[in-house]
């Protein structure tokens, strides 16, 4: 895939995850300043021609980008089809429509990291996660549509979901097989099934016992589609007495953690993401917050297999900038619930995150408007997701401050 700059440089050939920010010259005066390592930001542009075969035809085609830095723009063949304004959760570009089977495609996007300052720290910028190709037929499972929750703990139960990327038909069945270390231990069958998983090993951050479940879509004999994910058997619960996992109470001994990897910049490649959680654990951690948005996909593998409990952040402003060009205020009002419903499908089969943050330091909280958006947000995430608890970071003094009048309440 070849990057093209906004400052007219020729093609360059790149593999994603990329951070392309690392491209740009740095400059003292520079209007992120030392947050974005003096980096002035800039409009990227990447480019892919595929090789559409012709037996495309009639299938389902969908780009999956795990995240891209910021304001996005996808465009098939010259025409725009899809994108995403926040930098920091995954979404999905249908095809369908403007591909041309049998012919060479070009795929274009473009990241749009121009306007400084739009962060407190480094973003990095372009298409800095992984990118996935979906083909499959039209009643295929959707890329995000098996789900896996736990029932019970005591006598080992979880619920399996599957969601087609079209509408379930009459003649289409549903087999399910849950395994441990390649050896089956359960099965089911269903769109909608409770399986039982006699002497299940419970996940922890002590014990990170993974399963594998496997669901199969058939016509008759025929197999239409297939999907897999791991997951761990585990429930947390929450109470005044505190947090409690497989009904242990649990002390979270943890940091935050920023989605860059240092000098390898904002690219989320999973064999750092898996030596910074390793670190961690080594050094004693049992939890990560991910500051200040939502942790990638590699992180929370990592988390899953090595062990490490997870709160994950939505937002770091919600109707009060923090910067001139950031996430807040108008751009916020219209797509938090979308990014909050993506952040959620990318999480909820992952057993490492046991809660979810709504915002970080939001002053906003001080005030009557404010409040009901938590609540909102609150809402959202338990209607999406009703087995983890909820949060919000909240800084006392900014709160106080706003419900006064005082403060930066810039609303953008």
């Amino acid at each position: 895939m070849g990057v093209l700059e906004s400052r007219g440089e020729e093609k360059r050939k790149v593999f994603l995850p990329h951070d392309a920010m690392q491209l740009e010259q740095r400059s003292a005066d520079a209007k992120g300043e030392s947050a974005c390592a003096y980096f002035p930001g800039a409009v990227y542009e990447y480019e892919k021609t595929l090789e559409v075969p012709a037996d495309w035809e009639g299938k389902r085609v969908l780009l999956q980008f795990e995240g891209v830095y910021q304001k996005s723009r996808v465009y098939v063949n010259d025409v725009e089809a899809g994108g995403c304004v926040y930098g920091y959760v995954p979404f999905f570009v249908s095809l369908d429509a403007y591909l041309k089977p049998g012919q060479e495609n070009v795929i274009r996007v473009v990241a749009d990291n121009s306007e400084q300052p739009n962060s407190r720290w480094y973003t990095g910028g372009g298409i800095y996660r992984s990118v996935w190709l979906w083909v499959g037929a039209p009643e295929s499972i959707a890329p995000e549509g098996l789900k896996v929750s736990t029932v019970s703990v005591d006598e080992p139960e979880v619920a399996v979901d599957v969601e087609l990327l079209g509408e379930a038909k009459d003649d289409l069945t549903v087999e399910l097989e849950i395994s441990c270390q390649g050896q089956t231990v359960a099965r089911g069958e269903g769109f909608h099934a409770r399986i039982a998983v006699p002497g299940a090993k419970l996940w922890s951050a002590e014990t990170p016992e993974l399963y594998r479940c496997i669901a199969r879509v058939k016509r008759g004999d025929e197999l239409v589609d297939e999907a897999e994910t791991f997951f761990g058997i585990r429930q947390v619960t929450c109470s005044p007495r505190g947090l409690f996992v497989n009904g242990k109470e649990t002390l979270l001994r943890g940091g935050c953690v920023h989605h860059d990897n240092g000098i390898v910049g904002s690219a989320s490649y999973a064999e750092s993401e898996w030596r910074r959680v390793k670190m961690l654990k080594d050094a004693g951690y049992n939890a990560i917050r991910s500051a200040h948005n939502p942790a990638s996909a590699a992180m929370l593998e990592a988390c899953d297999a090595l062990g490490m409990y997870v709160m994950d952040e939505t937002f770091d402003m919600w109707l009060v900038k923090k910067n001139a060009y950031d996430y807040g205020g108008d751009t916020f009002r219209e797509w938090w619930k979308r990014d909050v419903d993506a952040m959620i499908a990318k999480d909820y089969n992952h057993p490492s995150v046991v809660m979810y943050s709504v915002g970080n330091e939001i002053s906003e909280l001080g005030t009557a408007e404010g409040q009901e958006l938590c609540r909102k947000l609150a809402d959202e995430v338990r209607r999406q997701d009703g087995t983890r608890a909820v949060t919000c970071g909240i800084n006392l003094m900014l709160a106080s401050m706003a419900a006064k009048g005082q403060g930066n309440l810039r609303d953008g």
